[in-house]
């Protein structure tokens, strides 16, 4: 579990050592059952800076989160098998978890933004979407955690 305390500044010799070396700056889990979307998250946000795992359902985000952590954010679909990403994000909230949170969905419940909402730290991001639409909302996601 990391707080936006637990965050350091890189040096510029860290962070150019990391560009030669593709070390990994940032951590992403993705989740999503569908796997043309989960190809499709992982190729949109992937770079060597970014160290991306993926969950193919509820219960193994759920694992990820428990036994992978802390990552600096989290991008699930809404409806997967075994446990709704929503449901996730509740148990992972309920247990200290701050991780900025993009939830992508094609629901158009009309409740679906309040429920996001109320997560805290947290966007919505209805598809269909571009992969500039994805990468805005991540970037704002982790400016503001920055």
């Amino acid at each position: 579990m990391m707080n936006t305390s637990d965050r350091r500044e890189f040096t510029l010799g860290e962070l150019a050592r990391a560009a030669r070396e593709q070390i990994p700056l940032s951590r992403i889990v993705i989740a999503d059952d569908d796997p043309d979307s989960l190809e499709l998250l992982r190729l949109a946000l992937g770079n060597p800076q970014i160290e991306i795992c993926e969950a193919s359902n509820g219960a193994d985000l759920v694992d990820l989160l428990a036994e992978n952590g802390p990552f600096d954010l989290i991008v699930t679909d809404v409806l997967m098998p075994w446990m709704e990403g929503l449901q996730v994000l509740l148990s992972a909230r309920a247990a200290e978890i701050h991780t900025p949170v993009l939830v992508i969905s094609g629901l158009t419940r009309s409740d679906l933004q309040a429920k996001v909402d109320r997560l805290g730290n947290a966007k919505l991001l209805r598809k269909p979407f571009g992969i500039p639409e994805l990468r805005a909302a991540v970037a704002d996601l982790m400016a503001a955690q920055a």
